[in-house]
């Protein structure tokens, strides 16, 4: 109950402040965005020295008084390193790649400073992922990941990125919430399975294949068989006396793969894109040209990088709003 109740008041937390800070591509820290409060080393840090002071003034000890002020200019000076450890400090969206539902998407962050800065042990995350760590002293600038795990398909926005510092001694922690411009598309999840009705595709490479029981495009002459249909008889070469020779016919089939969302009829429809992404990734892979119908869209055989690309977009993106 106490943890539902504390992840209910993140979230709300977290939506009060999507609204209140802009979405940028670069953002540079100052004393407008900077937040310092003591983490917990602090607060008993301050509480003792709360202690040596009440002592030092009820036995009226020299050495306590001084130790007193020492602690208070400590934790002072804590304050100030802290937010000069993320002062002036520039962060920036960089590209992000796109991944399939339930990976990790990594975010590239672009960490500058101006040549007289350094900036130690830097934290950044999202709410409820891993942290990055990075030290910004020996270069001007740095570029870092940052993960979020992508939970559901289609265009996904970084959350609010947050970086923060306890640097020097652990006493306060100096921190900003930013917004920075970075999306990803998240294709569906993959579903492995049989792909038996493309084993006799046309992984040779070639557009048609010839089905010789057709009825269409005429194909040649044969010597014609007792029973053979006497309408197909070529009449002509009986008359210049080359003897009974029969007319063949035949259909040509076209031979490239199509992936239809009617291959999947009774699956869902994240389970109908998922089987396609399978589909899709394997083909790709097997380098056959091949081409994908989903209502809405049609995509022409083809093969290649490009090819691939475009038909996972189309996949993330369908249905999405």
């Amino acid at each position: 109950m106490a943890l539902s109740l504390r992840e209910a008041l993140s979230k709300n937390y977290q939506r009060w402040l999507a609204k209140r800070i802009p979405t940028l591509d670069q953002a540079t820290l100052n004393r407008k965005n900077i937040f310092i409060v003591p983490t917990r080393s602090g607060v008993l840090f301050v509480f003792f020295a709360g202690l040596v002071l009440i002592a030092a003034i009820n036995y009226a000890v020299s050495l306590a008084f001084a130790l007193a002020f020492l602690m208070a200019s400590i934790f002072i000076l804590s304050i100030l390193y802290g937010f000069n450890n993320l002062n002036q400090l520039t962060l920036s969206s960089r590209s992000s790649q796109d991944v399939f539902c339930g990976e990790e998407a990594c975010f590239r962050v672009q960490l500058s400073r101006s040549p007289k800065r350094r900036y130690e042990s830097l934290e950044l995350n999202f709410p409820d992922s891993t942290a990055s760590y990075v030290d910004l002293s020996s270069t001007d600038t740095e570029e870092i990941g940052v993960f979020s795990q992508a939970l559901k398909r289609g265009e996904f926005k970084a959350p609010l990125l947050r970086v923060l510092t306890r640097y020097p001694l652990g006493l306060c922690r100096a921190w900003s919430v930013l917004d920075l411009n970075m999306r990803c598309l998240v294709y569906p999840r993959p579903i492995p399975f049989a792909m038996s009705q493309f084993d006799s595709g046309s992984s040779g490479g070639s557009d048609s294949a010839i089905n010789r029981e057709g009825s269409e495009d005429f194909y040649g002459l044969r010597d014609y068989v007792p029973g053979d249909s006497l309408r197909q008889v070529a009449w002509k070469t009986v008359a210049r006396g080359q003897g009974m020779q029969l007319k063949q016919f035949v259909d040509y089939v076209d031979n490239k793969v199509w992936l239809d969302w009617d291959m999947f009829y009774g699956f869902s429809n994240e389970e109908r894109l998922s089987r396609l992404c399978f589909c899709v990734l394997q083909l790709s892979k097997a380098g056959t040209a091949f081409g994908m119908r989903i209502p809405g869209n049609e995509f022409a055989p083809a093969t290649g990088p490009e090819h691939r690309k475009k038909l996972l977009r189309a996949l993330a993106l369908f249905g999405v709003d």
